[in-house]
């Protein structure tokens, strides 16, 4: 069992323009005994283009993993359906060359009973919260993401790196194929798994977001983040996905 929380915002400095960020969650039904799928996907290449992109992605996931027989393989299941979502990207600007430059990224997760199966492109972000560590279980295809990983920067020296919003990786027509990062981790009793986009990772510190996550309800904790990354400005728009497990 999770206690599921979720919010997202256009962010103070973009308030006036529509929020390119798409989230959803799909909660297991009578019918259907998967387990709940969280998505967090933002999207770029201008305000219209990208709220077309993110939410493309979101609807074909949704749409994929409701329709699913029963699959044990999630991580399979996972890349496939990021697959998926990357062709009808593609496929939509042919008759719309206006928004030819679209994408998104996304980050999704499956929430089994004793684990939570990752899948994603770009650098929206899931970690696992608890009281003795916050662990970052997704991929960051990013420029400054490769530099941390080589060594050459550190997390806090990314924040503020000049090419901190190059992409390596994203969901978008101009790439003709991507490599989703998929993994699978264990969950005990009172982690809680966190999703969201570089505008609320990018601005709130993660001591920060980890009190936040611990000491609050799900929802309440998702709506608190919110509003603490727009306390800092909000320069871009915000997404937050929380589960905790009972």
């Amino acid at each position: 069992m999770f206690e599921i929380g979720k919010a997202t915002h256009a962010g103070i400095k973009r308030k006036e323009h529509p929020n390119q960020d798409s989230i959803g969650v799909v909660f297991p039904g009578f019918f259907n005994r998967k387990p709940p799928l969280l998505i967090v996907a933002d999207g770029m290449g201008g305000y219209e283009g990208g709220a077309i992109a993110s939410q493309m992605v979101v609807d074909v996931l949704m749409d994929l993993y409701s329709h699913n027989k029963a699959q044990n393989d999630y991580r399979t299941l996972l890349s496939d359906m990021i697959l998926a979502a990357h062709e009808a990207v593609k496929y939509r600007i042919i008759d719309s060359p206006e928004i030819a430059r679209m994408g998104s990224t996304v980050v999704a997760v499956i929430l089994d009973d004793k684990c939570v199966y990752i899948g994603n492109v770009g650098d929206s972000r899931a970690y696992i919260i608890n009281p003795d560590d916050v662990e970052q279980i997704s991929w960051d295809h990013s420029f400054v993401g490769e530099l941390v990983r080589q060594g050459i920067i550190n997390e806090e020296q990314s924040l503020v790196h000049p090419k901190r919003n190059i992409l390596t990786m994203s969901i978008t027509a101009q790439r003709n194929e991507i490599e989703p990062y998929v993994s699978k981790h264990i969950l005990k009793s009172g982690d809680c798994v966190l999703l969201c986009s570089d505008g609320l990772w990018g601005v709130v510190g993660i001591d920060e977001i980890k009190t936040t996550v611990l000491n609050n309800p799900a929802q309440l904790a998702a709506e608190k983040l919110i509003e603490m990354a727009n306390e800092n400005y909000g320069p871009d728009n915000i997404s937050v996905i929380i589960a905790r497990k009972k």
